[in-house]
């Protein structure tokens, strides 16, 4: 339901109201109140509908980013894994060599061992520690978000049922719809509080 459907309701709502106005002035003041719920109801549906999709769009950006930093890391560990075999390498073969040439290598495999060392902690430049402390916390923003997106859902669904119910309670005058309204309202607003907080996890979403 978006904003033009929600002004359309509410429209008609007005409208029954002033063509019942003359025949009832307190059911006019109960329809006039209904509207204004039904504003409300509108106002908090446009803030979880924006908490839902930047939930989303949280959770894809960070899925992308720790699945990024990941491939980096493997990436570094590997080339970390090819520059220590090489300088094992050169080791090996630096035993039979000439004492010049055996310096050499050595000096060579010395080179490798510490370019390997500086891919595991080389703070600031996107070494395997920092790369994988990046893909840890790309993966704890993506599960919160994950775990807030069907709060969001739900309480939305309920939002919008609340808004019809409730333009149907203006045309239609029957107090149980609007209880029901109610009700769904309730509902959705804890669920979105719980939403932003998660104070309450719910097993089922």
């Amino acid at each position: 339901m978006d904003a033009a459907e929600v002004k359309d309701l509410i429209d008609e709502a007005h409208e029954h109201e002033h063509r019942k106005r003359g025949h009832d002035d307190g059911e006019g003041g109960l329809k006039v109140s209904t509207a204004v719920y039904i504003s409300m109801l509108a106002a908090v549906l446009a803030i979880v509908s924006v908490a839902g999709s930047n939930a989303g769009k949280d959770m894809m950006a960070s899925a992308i980013e720790a699945s990024d930093s990941f491939a980096y890391y493997q990436a570094k560990t590997q080339r970390q894994i090819s520059l220590r075999l090489a300088a094992d390498e050169l080791e090996l073969l630096s035993a039979g060599m000439p004492a010049e040439a055996q310096a050499r290598a050595l000096k060579k495999s010395a080179e490798y061992r510490v370019n390997a060392d500086k891919m595991e902690a080389d703070d600031g430049k996107n070494s395997r520690k920092d790369l994988l402390a990046k893909a840890k916390a790309a993966e704890a923003k993506r599960d919160h978000a994950a775990t807030q997106d069907p709060y969001f859902d739900f309480a939305e669904g309920l939002l919008q049922l609340a808004i019809v119910l409730a333009s149907v309670f203006a045309i239609t005058n029957m107090g149980f719809i609007l209880w029901v309204s109610r009700v769904l309202a309730v509902v959705g607003l804890a669920l979105a509080v719980d939403g932003f907080t998660l104070v309450y996890p719910l097993p089922f979403l």
